[in-house]
């Protein structure tokens, strides 16, 4: 019975000494490969849940805490206290005035639409400068933008009056050449006509600029030159008598015509010995001369 007894002892691993050995190993391998432990790592010690979470969700828990200070590090240099108070958000589409308005300020905009100080041009009263405050305000312009945009507008807006008045210059010396061909050696009589017609209608220079705009300058004076034969004015295109080289070529040509279907006026040019032959001559000399545009 003991011998049988013994065996069973020796076979049972809680009762051997072996067995108690083999026991004993098994559960300190168990204890270092325990899950609990091995899921330990430097974020366990971050007590807040929320950003512990975050910080494993990104992988932190694999990166050494060197390379954790020296992002932190390169942020502070982008980001650092050198730029505190520098540094903005855009603001999203659907952001409030009062957001966008904090935005316009941090980039430079002025308190107020008067605070811009924009550049007037010599002679300029200056609306056009306080109506761009306004305009340059609400877009949120700084006040480097809004000087910028004023000075390069000043320069257009000066570059095409510049060319206006140059293309009104050069349409006036047409327009006189024209005139002169036209009106020949009565060019300085009618001009002083249009400047005595227009006098007497109460018109002023804005009011003939004005013509000379709508109608062209040429259109315009031979407008204004009518209204002064109707008014009286020196007016001789008529023909007449008039010796003083003040008929255009037209009108001189028509008084030559009339002149040779003159039979009187043709004797006394022909015949040498007639007493008008020489006034004669020179009338129809100075008609000729006229005719030709030259004053006689």
């Amino acid at each position: 019975m003991t011998e049988e007894a013994g065996s069973v002892d020796a076979g049972n691993p809680e009762t051997s000494d072996e067995g108690t050995g083999t026991t004993t190993e098994t559960a300190q391998t168990t204890t270092t490969t325990t899950p609990a432990a091995a899921a330990d790592h430097w974020l366990s010690g971050v007590e807040d849940p929320d950003l512990r979470g975050w910080a494993e969700a990104k992988g932190m828990q694999n990166v050494q805490p060197g390379d954790v200070l020296r992002s932190y590090q390169n942020l502070e240099k982008v980001m650092g206290a050198d730029k505190a108070g520098r540094t903005v958000v855009l603001p999203g589409p659907d952001a409030d005035e009062a957001t966008r308005n904090e935005f316009y300020t941090k980039l430079g905009r002025p308190d107020a639409a008067d605070k811009y100080e924009l550049p007037v041009p010599e002679g300029d009263d200056g609306a056009m400068a306080e109506w761009g405050s306004g305009v340059f305000f609400e877009a949120g312009l700084t006040a480097a933008q809004a000087q910028i945009v004023s000075e390069r507008w000043n320069e257009k807006m000066a570059g095409l009056q510049q060319q206006a008045s140059d293309a009104s210059q050069a349409t006036a010396q047409e327009a006189e050449q024209q005139l002169r061909r036209d009106w020949g050696a009565a060019y300085d009589r009618k001009m002083n006509g249009i400047d005595e017609a227009a006098n007497r209608l109460g018109m002023n220079q804005d009011q003939l600029q004005g013509l000379r705009s709508s109608m062209g300058p040429v259109a315009a004076l031979q407008f204004v030159d009518g209204l002064a034969g109707k008014l009286g004015e020196a007016d001789m295109d008529t023909g007449g008598d008039n010796q003083n080289g003040t008929l255009t070529p037209a009108a001189a040509q028509e008084a030559l015509a009339k002149l040779n279907m003159d039979k009187d006026f043709m004797d006394a040019w022909l015949n040498k010995q007639h007493p008008s032959h020489e006034w004669a001559v020179t009338r129809k000399q100075g008609l000729a001369k006229m005719a030709a545009g030259v004053s006689a």
